[in-house]
């Protein structure tokens, strides 16, 4: 089938958009991204992209003006392909993709990244907008995606669909921590055999990296990196951890190209995600360094919020914790470092990573365009 991508911004730095798109290609379906890159973009090898961006020109409009073209550019750029499918990823590009779909015939199918009415950073008017949009449009999808059975749960539920929402978890697909690929992160930091904390990825409100760093302070000899922070947020922590006094013990690593991070990742002896409890969607979360550390050997240490503290205490690799209390945190990290070289651990790890990664999750969403195809008569 000739399958149409559709994304709000530039896929070069989009891992789901182009694991999709890449899993779709193997799978013999003709695949194109129309999607909004910059002038500054790396190519995408192996696959074809078509560019929605509007003129320079329109830069200059008010702000809303120019998303209300550059979707109207991306519904336009879509039906220009002749698609039988028109695959949206999140709420900004459901419109457009019902436009689009509806212009050519093709069918549609919605892939939210996450729960989009409980994102807390949109402003009332805009959750309002995503909440209409959704119950406006998702009824007359082909097929849904989510990242989580909580979300797929909710939008069953919200919406009543016939169908649950099928889900494609956000997992790796990253080569394997290899010897030489990075740096030795311990002798960098000069830190020799201390217990070390990671957090990876961006940090910002409601992520709990305050509370960690007030965690670790409470620690006799942890030392915590943060791998790919950078930015304002990342220089408050620095002066919190001066503040609390282990300045000496914290440490920033700026972000590193995917193809090495899991290289990076293992050097620590536990992985954290502390998403802390401010809105549905945190707590219907599965983070994608959740994955990461399980596919690095990492045991983790989890917010006690429903789909983490599902998917950690099924699989019994690792502990949950109060994000927002920073004594429960540094006593639940201590007992993960304890036991950091338990083998019966590190097998569940590495059990759950051989279940948790992309070459098993592809097929859920290779067989709902199997489905769709039958459908459509193309199977």
């Amino acid at each position: 089938m000739q399958v149409a991508i559709l994304l709000h911004k530039t896929v070069v730095h989009d891992g789901r958009v182009l694991r999709e798109a890449r899993a779709l290609a193997d799978a013999g379906h003709d695949v194109v991204i129309v999607h909004l890159p910059t002038e500054d973009d790396p190519p995408v090898a192996g696959l074809r992209l078509r560019s929605a961006t509007p003129p320079k020109w329109t830069r200059r409009l008010p702000r809303t003006l120019w998303r209300i073209i550059a979707l109207g550019s991306i519904a336009l750029g879509a039906r220009a392909e002749r698609p039988d499918v028109v695959h949206a990823n999140d709420i900004a590009t459901l419109i457009p993709g019902y436009l689009a779909a509806r212009l050519s015939g093709a069918a549609l199918v919605y892939d939210t990244h996450e729960y989009a009415v409980g994102v807390p950073y949109r402003k009332a008017v805009w959750a309002w907008l995503a909440a209409t949009i959704e119950r406006l449009l998702i009824g007359r999808c082909d097929g849904v995606i989510t990242v989580s059975d909580g979300i797929a749960e909710r939008l069953q539920q919200r919406y009543g669909l016939t169908e649950r929402p099928v889900v494609v978890r956000n997992v790796p697909d990253l080569p394997a921590p290899a010897a030489g690929i990075a740096p030795d992160l311990r002798r960098q930091m000069d830190i020799g055999d201390a217990p070390l904390v990671l957090h990876q990825g961006a940090v910002a409100d409601g992520r709990g990296g305050a509370n960690l760093v007030r965690a670790v302070a409470g620690m006799d000899s942890a030392h915590l990196l943060f791998l790919g922070a950078d930015g304002a947020f990342a220089d408050g922590l620095r002066e919190l951890g001066r503040g609390v006094g282990i300045d000496g013990r914290l440490h920033f690593h700026p972000p590193v190209p995917l193809a090495e991070l899991l290289s990076y990742t293992t050097q620590a002896d536990v992985g954290v995600s502390l998403l802390e409890d401010t809105c549905d969607n945190h707590r219907l979360a599965l983070p994608n360094k959740l994955f990461e550390y399980l596919a690095a050997d990492l045991p983790v240490v989890v917010s006690d919020l429903p789909e983490m503290s599902r998917l950690v205490g099924e699989r019994e690799v690792g502990w949950t914790t109060d994000p927002g209390d920073p004594a429960d945190i540094a006593r639940v990290l201590g007992l993960a470092l304890e036991e950091r070289d338990d083998p019966a651990l590190h097998e569940r790890v590495r059990a759950a990573a051989a279940e948790l990664n992309w070459a098993h999750e592809r097929s859920r969403l290779t067989g709902l365009y199997t489905t769709l195809a039958e459908r459509r008569g193309e199977g």
